[in-house]
């Protein structure tokens, strides 16, 4: 079949279905959200690159409820990086089933992760919630209060004869063992594949077990301290200079004296350890495929402002310290994050209408 008459039939396809919804749907509401984000690392170490990311995000979905439990999202995201020359606008869909019962929400389609699914640095570098905020695949999030969970499937690319098979899975969960303790478990896989045409499987295993003390003291206010064990497993990487098993020692600390400030500080002890999509400041690999070091150790600072603007507008500044080895460096981030959503009652428009002919 012709290519834009596929596109017709799809799209022509999918309207008919979205507008059978809508005769069919108790409630649609529109979700829309505005992010003007601005992040800049200022690494010049073997082991993670400079970065600049500056830029705006706009995502747009229709939330169809379908059932009590059930509901689908339609809609579309646009990352706009800001530069006069080569600007380009990443589109991609928003199509997913959600289902909800009580604290659990699964998710099949498109994934909007919070936080990084959970994960820490040593996992998923941080920048990861600027640059793939959308995610496919499958989720299952777990909100009580005793017990959290985000556990996730995510598929980055298909198999073809110009592509590799990519996808990362894992997740974290926190299970409040007292009032202040809480106990932390993680883990992420990344899996790059293909040997229908002769690629090499290659697959790189990260966990985290630890434990997060949380207490309100005096002059400090809210203050955490975590501390987590890290293990690693690289496999099959070409010219890969490390053994295939490491560790490392995670320790972090933060105090909120005033209302929406944090200061947090970082500290990392580590031994051939080697995540595919965590912070490289944490590795032992350096980012060029020579450079190795085996011993590690990583240090890091930072003050974190959070507030609200007019109710519903966030407003976050960052701005950190790092100690990588014996060199130093900072970075910083600014985000504003602008939601609005519309909500629709068709059933109780429907139902208003009915009325009105009967009187």
């Amino acid at each position: 079949m012709n290519q834009k008459i596929f596109r017709l039939v799809f799209f022509a396809g999918f309207g008919w279905i979205l507008s059978t919804t809508f005769v069919l749907a108790g409630s649609i509401s529109f979700r829309n959200a505005f992010t003007f984000y601005g992040d800049n690392t200022e690494f010049f170490e073997p082991f993670r690159l400079r970065e600049t990311l500056l830029g705006e995000q706009f995502k747009s979905f229709l939330n169809v409820e379908t059932g009590p439990k059930t509901s689908l999202w339609a809609g579309i995201f646009a990352d706009h990086p800001s530069a006069v020359l080569n600007s380009s606008v990443n589109v991609l869909p928003i199509l997913s089933f959600s289902y909800n019962q009580d604290d659990s929400k699964g998710v099949f389609g498109t994934l909007q992760p919070v936080n990084r699914h959970g994960l820490l640095e040593p996992m998923e570098v941080t920048t990861l919630e600027i640059t793939r905020p959308i995610e496919y695949g499958m989720q299952w999030v777990q909100t009580g209060e005793v017990f959290k969970s985000d556990i996730f499937l995510n598929w980055q690319t298909l198999l073809t004869p110009s592509s590799r098979e990519t996808f990362d899975y894992g997740g974290s969960a926190r299970f409040l063992c007292l009032p202040f303790l809480e106990l932390d478990a993680q883990i992420h896989c990344y899996h790059a594949g293909g040997v229908t045409y002769g690629g090499v499987v290659r697959n790189n295993f990260t966990g985290g077990l630890g434990l997060n003390l949380k207490s309100k003291l005096p002059l400090l206010g809210e203050s955490s301290l975590a501390a987590l064990g890290f293990g690693s497993n690289d496999t099959n990487r070409p010219g890969y200079p490390g053994p295939v098993n490491g560790g490392g020692l995670y320790f972090r600390g933060g105090f909120s004296p005033f209302m929406g400030w944090e200061a947090f500080g970082v500290a990392w002890f580590g031994k051939d350890y080697m995540s595919e999509e965590g912070d490289s400041n944490y590795n032992s690999y350096g980012y060029n495929g020579i450079y190795y070091l085996s011993d590690r150790h990583y240090e890091e600072t930072g003050i974190r402002y959070s507030t609200s603007v007019d109710k519903t507008v966030n407003f976050n500044f960052e701005i950190r310290s790092h100690w990588i080895e014996n060199s130093w460096a900072h970075s910083f981030r600014i985000l504003v994050q602008a939601p609005f959503d519309i909500n629709l009652d068709i059933n109780q428009k429907k139902t208003d209408l009915k009325d009105q002919e009967n009187e």
